[in-house]
């Protein structure tokens, strides 16, 4: 029987349809929790039709709730018999997945999903939707991509970050702050384009060494307080001339984690978080740390 406790911060929450993916999203969501000296929260939610004005709320049947209550319920059994300290409560949400999820994390310092799921959470993380969630959380996302079991086990990885340009820096702090907790070296990763046309003879070597340096310079000196902040963490810098989305897609491959930022959009482009940030979510070679910047 899993323990139970009232809302409270730290607060760490995870979706989960029962599937593989579902579950290694649990137990990665547990450890993070028992890190953080967290309360676990595990959703899995039954898609109903939305209210329509004009028309009744459609409810789910007996055997579906209690099938969702029973799978919610295991799933936090598992995480107690794993950490018999954690506090974990089981809910079921109603409606769009996303939607479900996000009102369950409201407050919490982490939200957690796997990158493919079944029923209620199938598709969750998959196309325009995995791009919206990100889009829309106002706490760092973990996506449980690729083949890794626990960071504790990944001799040689390290954890990957992505920086665009200025005002990364909460990203920053979410790769330094794992990579220290895990024992790990950052790997940051910088990826530049030409800056302009150059005429038919394209860049001279001494432009192109020109441009590099300013990029360097850039990658070195936004890591500057990071460095300072976590001296005990290794830092292996790369600035290279290449699409950013490939590079950090590539890099991934070699690591324990993914963290990139996104920001908030507005209007039409309010699900949208770049190429960049989709790539990883949809591509990366590890579980990818989506974090709001202001």
């Amino acid at each position: 029987m899993a323990n139970t406790g009232e809302v409270d911060t730290p607060l760490v929450v995870v979706g989960t349809d029962g599937s593989e993916h579902g579950d290694r999203a649990v137990a990665h969501a547990a450890e993070a929790a028992v890190r953080r000296g967290a309360l676990l929260r595990i959703v899995h939610a039954i898609r109903v039709p939305m209210a329509t004005p004009g028309f009744e709320t459609v409810e789910p049947d007996e055997e579906t709730a209690r099938a969702a209550e029973a799978l919610v319920q295991d799933a936090a059994a598992a995480a107690v018999r794993r950490h018999p300290n954690l506090t974990v409560q089981a809910r079921v949400g109603y409606g769009l997945p996303g939607d479900a999820l996000l009102a369950a994390a409201e407050g919490a310092q982490l939200l957690v999903a796997g990158s493919r799921g079944r029923g209620g959470f199938v598709g969750l993380l998959l196309g325009s939707v995995s791009r919206s969630l990100a889009a829309r959380t106002t706490c760092p996302l973990l996506i449980v991509r690729g083949e890794h079991g626990a960071p504790a086990g990944q001799a040689g990885a390290d954890v990957l970050l992505g920086i665009q340009g200025d005002g990364d820096g909460q990203a920053m702090r979410a790769a330094f702050e794992a990579a220290r907790g895990w024992g790990m070296p950052v790997h940051a990763v910088h990826a530049w384009s030409w800056p302009g046309y150059a005429g038919l003879a394209g860049p001279s070597e001494a432009d192109m060494r020109a441009v590099a340096e300013v990029h360097a310079t850039a990658l070195e000196g936004a890591l500057t307080w990071a460095r300072k902040q976590f001296p005990d963490v290794e830092v292996r810098a790369d600035s290279v001339m290449a699409d950013a989305a490939g590079t950090l897609v590539e890099a991934s491959a070699g690591s324990a984690l993914a963290v990139v930022g996104v920001r908030h959009r507005r209007g039409p482009l309010r699900h949208w978080v770049g190429h960049v940030a989709a790539a990883a979510i949809e591509h990366a070679h590890c579980p990818v740390l989506v974090v709001p910047l202001e």
